[in-house]
């Protein structure tokens, strides 16, 4: 049976929990599409470069950079929805059995109105032998209620407030 699994809340770790369930499935013979929307496609992070080297892991970045003003444009919303369109023709190919998709950052598109919440269950309830990881904060709550599992993240500290900047191999 798939499941569906949400990641959402205001805590550091979504990501890298997807990441953890990613290497999982990887180890047991799972296909893995991995699916970045605010991620720069120009950007290496720590475990892109460590998935390169697996090929039952595709690993697509969809963003074109986080922002820490959040001005996104035209340019971002496009990228976003392309992907949408893009996973789905991806997973439509795929003939693996067991096959695990994860949508990072999925929650700021729909927030942001770039495509709606309808297209992102539409896609789940197309793929209905495929397991599903969404992260992002504020997930929608038509998500929460199509997911088996659900987590929130709490943040209770963060090295940023603190004055401290992200640390390569440890934030990226």
């Amino acid at each position: 049976m798939r499941r569906i699994i949400v990641l959402t809340g205001n805590g550091k770790g979504k990501t890298t929990s997807a990441i953890g369930a990613a290497v999982r499935a990887l180890g047991r013979n799972f296909k893995v599409y991995f699916y970045q929307f605010l991620k720069s496609k120009d950007a290496e992070y720590g475990e892109h470069l460590f998935f390169k080297k697996h090929k039952d892991l595709n690993i697509i970045k969809f963003g074109l950079g986080c922002r820490k003003d959040f001005k996104y444009t035209d340019k971002d919303k496009k990228a976003a929805v392309d992907g949408l369109k893009k996973i789905d023709a991806e997973l439509t190919k795929n003939k693996k059995a067991k096959t695990l998709c994860i949508l990072d950052e999925i929650s700021y598109p729909m927030i942001w109105k770039w495509f709606p919440i309808e297209d992102v269950t539409k896609l789940i309830t197309k793929h209905s032998k495929v397991n599903f990881i969404l992260t992002g904060r504020d997930m929608p709550k038509e998500l929460i209620d199509l997911a088996d599992t659900v987590s929130s993240v709490t943040e209770v500290k963060h090295a940023y407030q603190q004055g401290c900047k992200a640390e390569q191999g440890v934030e990226f």
